[in-house]
C-alpha cells in the first residue's frame, strides 16, 4: 500500500474517533447558565425592547457612540 493512502486512512480514523468523543461528551455534559449570565441576558432583553425591538445598524450605533479617545480609559 502507498504511504499516502495509509496516512489518509489514519487521518480519517482519528477524525472519526475525535468526532465520536465530542458527540458523547455533548450528550453526557449538560450546560447550565449561571445567575450572572441570566441577569445579563435579562438586561440585554430590556435594552433591546428599549430600542424598539429591532437590531441596531451601524448608523444607530455611531449615533450613540461615547468613546473619547484616551480620556475614556482614565
Amino acid at each position: 500500500m502507498n504511504t499516502a493512502l495509509i496516512g489518509f486512512i489514519l487521518f480519517v480514523a482519528v477524525a472519526l474517533v475525535g468526532w465520536a468523543i465530542a458527540e458523547l461528551k455533548n450528550k453526557t455534559i449538560h450546560f447550565k447558565h449561571s445567575e450572572a449570565e441570566a441577569e445579563g441576558e435579562k438586561e440585554m432583553e430590556e435594552h433591546f425592547m428599549q430600542n424598539g425591538a429591532h437590531e441596531q445598524n451601524l448608523q444607530d450605533l455611531l449615533k450613540h457612540n461615547c468613546t473619547k479617545g484616551y480620556s475614556a480609559v482614565d
